[in-house]
């Protein structure tokens, strides 16, 4: 018994200095960060984000991902760091993130890091989806996707591109995951960013729907989008107009 006892004590010593070494570890790619010292934190946040005992952690990749993202919006590091492909390590870091916090226990706390993230994809996107590139413009939804998987415009965007795309069965999937985003989230909590996508994506998929005469299951789209677009005059003339 007194052998586990110590066991048991030197393990729990063993979590203690692994937890104090992340939380210490942590606050460096804090202060790197507010320093604006982006390549120094994207090597410490490396490293740790290969360290046996703080891998898991999602901090390192969150940094990782806010690195990048700073990096692809000032000009001085164009010509080391192109914008677009830092800006797609940016969102390639977030979807590692949340896969190591799929609870989202970071998420809230950087709401307006990944709201910004979020615009600048959706604009990518959109000059993408004008031109008809769908499947270029399907990478940014797709990783809107995997960093915020409660996003249901995002959702609806994804699955379109891959309408277009003639992958009719994972375009299905897409849209269903949507259907139930819509159906669990406090859509009340939505920002501004993601009541214009999810009107986006709200007035895309129904079209599509129209298209395949399937009139009835657009009606019941909007009418579940209606509690949080109602006040979106764009939406209310759709909505008006098949109804």
């Amino acid at each position: 018994m007194k052998l586990l006892i110590k066991i048991s004590f030197a393990a729990g010593l063993v979590l203690a200095s692994i937890y104090s070494k992340a939380q210490e570890d942590f606050d460096d790619l804090r202060v790197l960060y507010m320093d604006e010292k982006y390549e120094k934190l994207i090597s410490k946040a490396e490293r740790y984000a290969d360290d046996d005992d703080l891998r898991k952690s999602p901090e390192p990749y969150l940094y990782l991902s806010k690195a990048y993202y700073e990096i692809s919006q000032l000009e001085e590091y164009n010509e080391k760091y192109p914008p677009e492909k830092a800006f797609r390590n940016a969102l390639k870091w977030a979807a590692k993130y949340r896969r190591k916090d799929p609870e989202g226990a970071l998420f809230e706390e950087n709401d307006l890091y990944f709201t910004e993230l979020k615009k600048s994809a959706i604009t990518e996107a959109g000059g993408l989806m004008s031109d008809q590139k769908y499947s270029r413009a399907k990478r940014y939804y797709d990783s809107i996707c995997d960093f915020d998987p409660e996003d249901a415009g995002a959702w609806m965007m994804l699955g379109y591109c891959k309408v277009e795309m003639r992958n009719v069965r994972e375009a299905d999937m897409d849209f269903k995951e949507a259907g139930k985003v819509l159906h669990t989230r406090d859509m009340a909590s939505l920002n501004s960013t993601e009541r214009k996508l999810l009107r986006e994506g709200v007035l895309t998929y129904s079209d599509y729907l129209v298209e395949q005469g399937k009139k009835d299951s657009a009606r019941t789209t909007l009418d579940l989008a209606k509690p949080t677009l109602e006040g979106d005059a764009e939406f209310m003339m759709y909505y008006n107009k098949l109804n």
